[in-house]
Parts: C-alpha cells; structure tokens; sequence
C-alpha cells in the first residue's frame, strides 16, 4: 500500500518515524506497537484492509477544534493532541475492512492503552466518546463508561460534561447534559456511566464500551456484559485505559499479557490496537531519564517537578514506592511485596555482630499469635557508633504441620528448620525451630527466650499480650522484665517508620535469614490520615510475625511508651452495633 507524502508528513506518521528512528524516547512496547503498524501497512493489500485517511483525520479535527480544557491552566484552551495520542486516534479510526456483506467497516474493534497517572487519557477518551455519538455514522449510538464502581465511571462521564456545559459550540451542535447521561439529539445518542455497583446493567446495547482503570477490575464481569452487548452493532468498539496495578494474577494483567503476545507476534489480531506506556525490562526506576517511557505527555499534562516530588515522597515514606511505580511509571508491582523493596532489605543481609547485642544493649521482641501458627522472639541492639543496628530473629513452628504448613505457603519450612544459623557451632540454633507436636510448645520458646535474655543482657522483652497467657507468667518466675505491646496503629507508628527508615538507609544487620526476607515480601501496612502507619496481618499476603516481633523490640530500645488509645482502634476488638 502506497502512503502520500502529505500523508506520511502528517503528525500521526511523523511520530511512527521517530519512534522507528529513535528521535522520539520510548519503550520496547511502542516499538513494537510501530513495528507493528509499519507491518499492517505492508500487508494490507493482502489482507484486504486500507487506510481512509479522511477518517483517519476527523476525530483529531474534531477534538482540535471543538474540545477546549476545561482545567487549570490551559482552561479554555484547545484540546490540542500530542503526537502519541494523533497515531492512537488516526490508527482506531483510518484503518478499514469489509465485513461479509461487502460493507466497509472499521478494522480496529479492541483498543488497550496503558499509560502512567497525568497524561490525560481521561479528557482523552471523553473527548472520543462526544466525536462517537456526534460523527461516527452510527445512529442510536450508546456511549459506556465502564468501571468497579459507578463514581469512578463518572470521572470520565463528568469529563465530558463539562466539556459540553464549557463550550456554546457543542450545545449548539446538539449536545445535551443530564444528571447522569449525555445526548446528541441529531443521532439519538447518548453516553452513560455504568459501574459493577450500578443498579442495573441490562438492556444496554454499547456502540463504544470505555473500560475505565481495568487494573482495579476484580473480574471481567462488567467489560464482558458490555462487549456482549455490541454484538448487533455494525463496527462497536472496546477502549481500555488503565495504568498499572498490584494484582498481577488479575483480569487486566492477563489480558496485557494477551496483548504482548499479539505484539511479539505470538499471536495475530488485526482487530487490536495496543499502546503500552511503560519502563522496559532492565530500566532503572529511579532514572529520570527513563520516566518519559510511561509518561510520553511529560511537559505537556504532567511535569517533570511533580514527579520529582512525587519520586521524593516514595523515597521517604517506602511504603508508597508501589504507587509511584503503578501509578506514574506504570510498572506491575505484587503490591504485598513491596513495602520495603528487596533491594533494600538485601543490601542490610550482611554478617551480624553477636557482640554488640551484650556490649552495646538491647531488646526483645515477642509475637506470640496462635499456638498453631508462627511464633517470633526478636533482639534488637542499640545503634553503634556509626548508627547501625543489629537485629537476630527465632521463629518456631509446630513440627506436625511443617509439611502440611510448606504445601500451603510453598515455602520450605522443614529445611528452615534445619538450617543452621552463619557462625554458629550449635546443631539446634537454626533459623526455624519445629516444636513437638501439632502446636507450638511455649516450653521451647521459653528456653530460647531465657537462654537469650541472659546471654546478651537484654534490658526488657515487649509482648504481645494477647496469646501471652502462662508463657509470661513462667518468664516472669525466671525474673525476665516484659512490657505489654499492644498491637495498635498508634503503637506501631513510630517504631514502624524507624524500621523502614534503618533498612532503606543500611543501617539493620539481619545476617542471611531466609525466613525474615520471605516474611518482609509479604508486608501490607495500613496508613491513617495522620501519616500513622503499621504492618496489617490480615491483608499481608505471607506471614509476617517475624517482622512483627522485630518492630516491638525496636520500640523497646526507642522507649517508646504504649500509647492509651480507644479499644477501638484495636483491630481485634469487636464492634457491636444495636
């Protein structure tokens, strides 16, 4: 197929060569996506497909002149389109087919563009939708804003509204707001939210379908009921927009893997436009150099200052490392496994010093749970003269579940439970100690505990006073000194950043304790308002009592004094209402 020069000097073009050339900066994934389209080109003829170019044109005309920012600003401004976003839209709507009656129609039927938080696929897409019900010949044309929750859907729905209530033109080519739907009186057409909470999903028959942030998607319940609703329509179309997200066995990861595939050519779908904004494989994630690849709007709707800020934030504060990679760089991250990064907790898996727990001072750590699940004991040292710490964890597990326990975390508990700690002469001083029995014994958790206590003259042990019970009682015979630590976000707020802060800067020994690297790969912390932050049993993916019990000897070297809270904040106090 032959490209007329005016054509092929044409923004969407011009952008394909500079991806192609190398000009333009971008990841593998648009490479391919160009690859791709220089491919289609090739063998359109055979295939029967052609490039209209008119069409190609009219969405982009359309939102250039007819769409002004109604934001910040650029409001009032025209809606001008970057370079990416022309070849998206030239490329949905140029691209033709004939269907089995001889009718040309649309060959672009499913469009996926993963792009990072800022660069403006919202106004984007409700730009769209207005050109859809107004232009695209379909008489009756049903505009869907597909989402988890219908409030979310209406991000998109509100977009284009006030796009409409912004701008006389628009009214006065025939476009109408209502509380929850836009028409176009001349085609009879309109556009609506619709969310998986929304009162009903029946009856609908989409012309174009908007899957809204699919990475919260917990299934395909609603794209699904859309797509199958276009079935009569002659040339539907299926837009999904997304970033990243922290569920990476979700819906939205399996269909971008689906994606890659079609774009690696491991699969051929014609159908599919796909364009996805992201870091490669290798990028170094902290290269600012490298942000433009999930951001190719940066300088235009999203500045290079705000992610420097937003970068500096996660810095600071780990735990909203995900979000910053989700959300502005548009990497997948297992969302539990990252609220301290490997990398980290890595660089701090140097030998401990055994010394420094008697010559420097130290605290214990107790997490106690259930007698059938993981019990923790933990010392933590004071800081030496260079501010680091030294930290050494016990976890005990009972020996008659250690098969049952290693099928169901898949983790290789029973040989824990063999491996001998580094530099010591003691057979039984092994990372995971596996009591007799079907739950843990508290009489070996006991000798450790003493054994400890005594050895490296610790000042205190704080507990967790919930499944302390007779353990406490019989340390407190052996003239243990123990302080009760409640389990409270209050409580945990302090000694919890102090943690994140000694690992992020190198200043925790942990030595090579498999257990403690698992444990940490699973951590889920929960954060109020007031910035307050504690690790959440209950959403982590892993068990984290290892981590748990280190954190309340932290709090004990800190001084940290057991904050009188509500009960309620208590997060194993029932709440009874009536």
């Amino acid at each position: 197929m032959q490209i007329p020069k005016d054509i092929q000097n044409s923004i969407p073009f011009q952008y394909a060569a500079g991806v192609k050339s190398g000009k333009i900066i971008c990841g593998l994934r648009i490479k391919q996506a160009i690859d791709r389209f220089y491919k289609l080109i090739e063998s359109a003829d055979d295939k029967g497909y052609w490039l209209d170019h008119k069409k190609g044109f009219a969405v982009i005309k359309f939102i250039e002149n007819f769409i002004f920012h109604t934001k910040g600003k650029s409001a009032g401004t025209p809606f001008l389109l970057s370079p990416y976003q022309q070849f998206r839209f030239y490329n949905t709507y140029a691209w033709q087919t004939t269907n089995e009656s001889g009718i040309s129609i649309r060959l672009i039927r499913n469009v996926y563009v993963k792009v990072a938080k800022k660069n403006g696929k919202t106004a984007e897409e409700a730009a769209d939708d207005l050109f859809l019900m107004a232009f695209d010949q379909e008489y009756g044309a049903e505009i869907y804003v597909g989402a988890t929750k219908e409030d979310q859907a209406k991000l998109c729905f509100n977009q284009a509204s006030e796009f409409v209530n912004n701008s006389s033109t628009l009214k006065k080519l025939g476009f109408k707001v209502y509380q929850k739907e836009i028409k176009f009186i001349h085609t009879n057409s309109f556009m609506k939210p619709l969310g998986g909470d929304s009162k009903t999903q029946d009856g609908i028959n989409a012309h174009k379908s908007t899957i809204d942030e699919y990475h919260a998607h917990k299934d395909d319940s609603v794209k699904e009921n859309l797509e199958s609703s276009s079935a009569s329509r002659l040339q539907p179309l299926t837009v999904t927009i997304t970033t990243a997200g922290t569920n990476v066995h979700g819906v939205c990861k399996n269909f971008e893997d689906a994606c890659i595939n079609i774009l690696e050519g491991v699969a051929e779908d014609d159908t599919f436009l796909i364009m996805i904004h992201d870091l490669d494989k290798n990028d170094d994630w902290e290269n600012e150099d490298n942000w433009i690849k999930a951001n190719p709007n940066l300088g235009v709707t999203v500045s290079l200052d705000f992610l420097r800020k937003e970068y500096l934030k996660a810095k600071n504060q780990p735990s909203k490392i995900p979000n910053f990679k989700t959300k502005h760089l548009n990497m997948w991250v297992d969302g539990a496994s990252e609220w301290i990064p490997s990398e980290y907790w890595n660089k701090c898996m140097v030998p401990i010093k055994e010394e420094n727990f008697a010559l420097l001072g130290n605290c214990g750590g107790l997490d106690l749970s259930t007698t059938t699940d993981i019990t923790a004991f933990a010392l933590m040292s004071e800081p030496d003269a260079e501010g680091i710490r030294d930290l050494k964890v016990w976890c005990f597990c009972p020996l008659d579940t250690i098969e049952k326990r290693s099928k169901e975390d898949r983790v290789p508990y029973k040989y824990w439970s063999n491996l001998k700690r580094e530099n010591t002469v003691d057979d039984n001083d092994t990372y995971l100690i596996a009591t007799p029995g079907n739950m843990v014994e508290y009489s070996e958790v006991e000798k450790v505990v003493i054994n400890q206590y005594y050895k490296n003259k610790t000042k205190h042990i704080e507990y967790d006073r919930k499944f302390s019970g007779s353990l406490v009682q019989n340390l407190q015979k052996e003239n243990i000194e123990l302080s009760p630590f409640t389990q409270t976000l209050m409580n945990y707020a302090s000694p919890t950043k102090e943690f994140m802060r000694l690992i992020m800067s190198g200043k925790l020994r942990v030595g090579n304790n498999p257990i403690l690297k698992w444990m940490l790969s699973g951590c889920v912390s929960i954060t109020d308002t007031n910035e307050n932050i504690r690790l959440d049993k209950s959403r982590s993916t892993k068990r984290i009592d290892g981590i748990i019990a280190s954190i309340m000897a932290l709090a004990g070297t800190m001084g940290v004094e057991e904050v009188k809270e509500s009960k309620y904040n208590d997060p194993d106090v029932p709440i009874v209402l009536g």
